[in-house]
């Protein structure tokens, strides 16, 4: 799964196979997911693992497999190894015994809505339970559709760049003159980055002080 398709991209703009190949234009997609996310997502490391509510109690009991987030409310676990995904690969929980010795948990399963890690076997009692993670503002899972419009906009700057970056802006057969957009990458960039700011002033007071 990808944040969005080269037909995406193709809808949405002039660019045609004869311009640049579906093949090359994935291939810039995930260049562009790599920038999307480091503008959307915003990494937690090795957060400690201790009660939140009621509802996300993250008890450490030897029986206990589901853990939460704090960056919970109104937030989304975010696609950390950017492929375009959220999954048991963008986090990872480490498991601190009593004599200090650190081992990395087995995820079996994430849930990005609700920002919810399942480990296979349960930390006992006398664990510490960590957890490195990115989270967002919008649904990467799914994706959110201003995710999937950043990113077609995104790509298809780095498919103009592509195009038309060091050519002359326009070439003269005989009588007839073809004129290359130029500022093509700057529009669709513009436009990438004023979507990006939308996903990210998200101005909502979720009370988090009441999380620490």
């Amino acid at each position: 799964m990808v944040y969005c398709s080269a037909t995406d991209v193709q809808l949405l703009t002039n660019i045609t196979v004869s311009d640049i190949s579906a093949v090359d234009i994935g291939l810039l997609i995930a260049e562009a997911t790599k920038e999307l996310n480091s503008m959307i997502n915003v990494r937690v490391t090795r957060e400690y693992v201790n009660y939140i509510d009621e509802t996300r109690e993250n008890k450490i009991n030897g029986s206990n497999t589901i853990y939460y987030t704090r960056n919970w409310k109104g937030k989304y676990l975010a696609d950390r190894d950017d492929d375009g995904s959220v999954s048991t690969t963008d986090v990872v929980v480490y498991l601190v015994d009593q004599d200090g010795v650190e081992t990395t948990a087995t995820i079996s399963a994430v849930d990005a809505d609700d920002n919810k890690i399942t480990v296979s076997t349960a930390p006992t009692s006398n664990d510490k339970v960590y957890i490195t993670y990115e989270w967002c503002y919008r649904d990467p899972s799914t994706p959110d559709p201003l995710i999937k419009l950043a990113c077609v906009y995104l790509t298809a700057a780095y498919c103009y760049a592509k195009i038309n970056v060091g050519r002359a802006p326009q070439v003269k057969f005989g009588n007839m003159r073809i004129y290359r957009h130029i500022e093509a990458y700057d529009k669709y960039y513009q436009m990438a980055t004023k979507i990006i700011n939308d996903i990210n002033n998200k101005q909502i007071d979720y009370g988090e002080s009441e999380l620490i």
